[in-house]
């Protein structure tokens, strides 16, 4: 049988280390035990600007409502 995680969360638009803008999830709460001490990122098109990212972080936070993490 599966572990099945859920968890409220947010999207947020950030620039990378190499300049790149990515998409990072941030769960609220450290409710999904399954991902203590792991962060989730969403890789981007090469192009991408900051400004899509934000416009695609926001689309998923006024849709979005959280996480489903499932073990096994």
């Amino acid at each position: 049988m599966a572990n099945v995680e859920r968890g409220a969360c947010r999207f947020k638009a950030v620039k990378g280390p190499d300049g790149k803008a990515t998409v990072q999830i941030e769960l609220f709460h450290n409710t999904v035990k399954l991902l203590d001490g792991m962060s989730l990122e969403f890789e981007l098109l090469s192009g991408s600007t900051i400004e899509q990212a934000r416009a695609l972080a926001d689309a998923a936070n006024d849709r979005v409502l959280g996480v489903i993490v499932s073990k096994g």
